[in-house]
């Protein structure tokens, strides 16, 4: 591990501890991918867990992706999540799917369906999202992937029978919380189809020297946009026809 990567995990790791969120990571800040990617890891390491999966979203031109905790960090929904006193946290309603097994870093890109092929499963997903910086919106790209892209958590619903059948990219989607509606919209996935997201990721990983494992979970980006709240009450997020997840906050 490099000093630049051991001191921007161990800033972060303070922040996660308890401490002040930073301005930025100041000397520690990558400018390589290899390195925000190594910071990831090496703040999963300092929890003692494992990936247990990956949020991506992949707009045209701004792919972006960060790894999640295992089951610590994923949980199945109905769930209720600690948050400490006076701090917001963001919610998301979003799209994830399961893999049933690896893709491992070969000489030709996955297609679409080589991807599909290897998903056991597909259901509905609530992010919660809270950055170790002051302002996240600041921070240079890489210093945001340096930070797993602000997630927090991942609170996951059953899986979805039929799933290969449905039109995942114009499913309605509602979330609320605290019982007050926040969206209501048909679609609204940052690539339109969360299957983008899925095979960018399934590409992407193996140029860091890493692939998606049998078991991994994959959420694809919101549909929903991004809304802080203050942690008190149930956040639901709903697809129509597709199922929904609830998250107690607080």
């Amino acid at each position: 591990m490099s000093d630049l990567v051991q001191r921007a995990a161990e800033r972060l790791l303070a922040v996660r501890a308890g401490g002040p969120r930073l301005a930025d990571l100041g000397d520690a800040a990558p400018t390589l991918v290899s390195d925000a990617w190594a910071i990831q890891r090496a703040v999963l390491d300092g929890f003692g867990g494992r990936i247990g999966g990956w949020k991506c979203a992949a707009p045209p031109g701004k792919p972006t992706s960060g790894a999640m905790l295992d089951a610590r960090g994923i949980k199945p929904s109905p769930a209720t999540w600690p948050v400490p006193p006076g701090e917001r946290i963001g919610i998301e309603t979003e799209i994830a799917f399961r893999l049933g097994r690896d893709l491992p870093s070969r000489g030709a890109p996955y297609s679409r369906e080589e991807v599909l092929d290897a998903v056991a499963a597909c259901f509905p997903a609530v992010e919660l999202v809270a950055s170790r910086y002051l302002d996240p919106a600041a921070q240079p790209p890489l210093s945001a992937m340096a930070d797993s892209m602000a997630h927090a958590g991942l609170v996951i619903g059953t899986d979805v029978p039929d799933w290969r059948r449905m039109d995942l990219p114009n499913l309605t989607v509602r979330q609320s919380y605290g019982g007050t509606r926040q969206v209501e919209r048909v679609g609204g996935n940052p690539a339109r189809d969360p299957v983008i997201s899925l095979v960018w990721l399934a590409n992407h990983l193996p140029s860091l020297g890493m692939h998606l494992r049998a078991g991994e979970v994959v959420t694809t980006g919101s549909c929903t946009g991004l809304i802080w709240v203050e942690p008190c009450a149930p956040a639901i997020g709903v697809f129509d026809g597709f199922g929904g997840v609830e998250v107690s906050l607080g």
